[in-house]
């Protein structure tokens, strides 16, 4: 693998490991998985694993900086794990994690994911659990390593850098045999004298040799091919068919000595060709087509069954709409029917009834000598706000609110959501506490109004009820600063305790006070 920096070989890589083809980027993290195995062992973490971190020895060797204990800073907090990030869980996934994350740096030109949000709203991103998609520029072979290594949830990653190891190798070597892979052919070696990494291989390697049959609309199943043969192999016809009458049989012919030899062919995997990143037009690469397009024809299937079942959902519900406006115009005409016979009924002439004259009773109004109440005008509230910044829980926030003689602030249309808003950015806070709580599943105010799920101002995807990392209940309202823009979000009692890194310093509550 050549020098990145000839001028100085003992300089961390920084950006400059975007510049690295793919051969030498997959070189490079086989010698960090070695590094990093050789330093903790299999079981173990070691950290530090971030491109500014990352250093060329003299001799071509790669060297690792030391790593943080904790409070992490700068580009190493980059490219934590979120479980490391969250709850300080070290483990041999989390290594994998800061790998994988530096595959993608390098093959997106030396760019994190979400980089379009900013720093902070990137990192925000990839720690709530949104799901980290492969850059195009690295390939289907590379794209399917970083996926999984940059998995959130840890179970999901390789689960040692030996792994990773392995995946690597394979991407590097692809070798393609014309026979079955087994461990004779590749390694010379029977299957119980295989190592853990030489398994690890092998069995990558068989299933790329069958892979899925893909079967779409319209077209029949593919059949896969036969093994390809060498060059020393000769190819024997079917005999011809022969006349039913009987003949001589022929002189014996002696049987051939040669047998056919089946030649390993080692064909380069056209995606580690050697390609600047983000210097050139990415590498046509030469995949199957036949095989794509059948996964692509699958893939769209897969998407169009929601599409069949929400369909399905709507002819019903009109159906029983239809059905129970049948019944109720039904039943609406056979009452009109009944009322229409008893009006028949009433309209029948009878005799006139001999009716008493009425007595008329007259009564005299005595005069009132109580004086009358002069109405008064409805007494008008003056309400004022007052911001108090600190790391409380909501329910701290509450409590201290009723003792300056008010409540957490209620917003009753968008004048006041304004209001909130400018105290808000006057304060220098990114969280305020507002005057809502989950009762009974609904966001409730504190005079027992109910906050809509519709409301405008809640941020994408919430109320979401429950925090996606931890699985903590999420039931009070909280107004935060989001890319520019003050937004509705439900969150657990007290973040600033338990997230002291993101909330500490920036939580405030506001109190309304009306008097």
């Amino acid at each position: 693998m050549e020098n990145v920096n000839e001028s100085n070989d003992r300089r961390a890589l920084g950006e400059g490991i975007a510049d690295l083809d793919r051969r030498e980027l997959c070189d490079l993290l086989v010698r960090l998985c070695d590094l990093i195995q050789g330093e903790v062992g299999t079981g173990g973490y070691r950290g530090g694993v971030f491109p500014d971190n990352v250093f060329r020895e003299e001799d071509g060797s790669v060297r690792l900086g030391p790593a943080a204990e904790g409070d992490w800073s700068g580009q190493e907090r980059e490219f934590l794990a979120p479980e490391l990030f969250w709850h300080g869980q070290k483990s041999p996934a989390a290594d994998v994690y800061s790998l994988g994350l530096l595959l993608y740096y390098a093959v997106n030109s030396a760019r994190l994911p979400f980089y379009k949000s900013g720093e902070d709203g990137a990192r925000q991103r990839r720690m709530s659990g949104e799901t980290i998609v492969p850059p195009k520029a690295a390939g289907r072979r590379l794209s399917e390593i970083i996926a999984k290594a940059t998995a959130f949830q840890a179970g999901e990653r390789y689960q040692s850098v030996e792994e990773l190891k392995a995946a690597l190798q394979s991407c590097v070597n692809n070798i393609y045999l014309s026979g079955p892979v087994s461990a004779e052919t590749l390694y010379h070696k029977s299957d119980e004298e295989l190592s853990r990494v030489e398994q690890m291989m092998l069995e990558i390697l068989r299933r790329e040799e069958n892979p899925e049959i893909v079967k779409t609309d319209n077209e029949e199943e593919q059949v896969p091919q036969e093994p390809i043969v060498g060059p020393l192999m000769e190819e024997t016809k079917p005999e011809e068919a022969q006349d039913s009458e009987p003949q001589e049989e022929p002189a014996p012919q002696p049987e051939a000595v040669d047998e056919p030899v089946i030649i390993l062919e080692e064909d380069k995997n056209p995606e580690l060709e050697p390609v600047v990143i983000g210097r050139s037009t990415p590498p046509q690469y030469q995949n199957s087509t036949e095989r794509e397009r059948k996964i692509a024809g699958k893939v769209r299937r897969r998407r169009m069954r929601p599409v069949v079942i929400i369909v399905l959902l709507c002819i019903i519900l009109l159906s029983a709409a239809y059905l129970k406006e049948y019944f109720e115009n039904r039943e609406l005409k056979t009452r009109t029917d009944t009322s229409v016979n008893a009006v028949d009924i009433l309209s029948t002439e009878l005799p006139p009834a001999e009716t008493a004259p009425p007595t008329v009773i007259e009564v005299t109004p005595e005069p009132s000598y109580l004086p009358l109440e002069t109405p008064k005008p409805p007494e008008t509230k003056e309400t004022s706000y007052e911001i108090v910044v600190g790391d409380y829980s909501w329910a701290d926030a509450k409590e201290n609110a009723a003792h300056r003689g008010g409540h957490l602030v209620i917003i009753n249309n968008d004048e006041e959501f304004k209001k909130v808003v400018e105290l808000a950015e006057q304060s220098g806070a990114r969280y305020i506490w507002l005057g809502a709580r989950r009762v009974d599943g609904a966001m409730t105010w504190l005079d027992g109004s109910s906050l809509s799920r519709a409301d405008p101002h809640w941020k994408d995807g919430e109320p979401s009820g429950i925090d996606t990392y931890s699985g903590v209940a999420e039931d009070y309202l909280m107004l935060s600063l989001q890319n520019g823009s003050w937004l509705y979000n439900d969150i657990s009692g007290d973040p600033a305790h338990d997230y002291r890194d993101y909330y500490g310093g920036l939580v405030a509550y506001i109190i309304e006070i009306e008097a």
